[in-house]
C-alpha cells in the first residue's frame, strides 16, 4: 500500500549498489530506496531535495516513486 507524497533529502546513494536512503522532514527514520524508484531523471545526489511515497512490505518501508522536488 502506497502513502501520500512526502519530501526529503537524500542522505547517501550508490550508484554501484542502487541504494539509497531519505531522511524524511520532520525527522523520522531514514527510508531506503532503490535506483529502480527513480522518476524523471538518471539518478539522485547526495543531499538533493526529493519528493517521494512509502510503500510498506510486510514489516519493512521503503521509498518508491523519489523524484527531485
Amino acid at each position: 500500500m502506497r502513502s501520500v507524497l512526502r519530501a526529503g533529502k537524500v542522505m547517501s546513494f550508490d550508484p554501484a549498489r542502487g541504494q539509497g536512503f531519505i531522511a524524511p522532514c520532520g525527522g523520522d527514520e531514514h527510508v531506503p530506496f532503490k535506483a529502480q524508484a527513480v522518476r524523471f531523471v538518471d539518478v539522485v545526489g547526495e543531499g538533493q531535495m526529493v519528493i517521494y511515497a512509502i510503500e510498506r512490505a510486510d514489516a519493512a518501508v521503503r521509498a518508491v516513486e523519489v523524484r527531485p522536488a
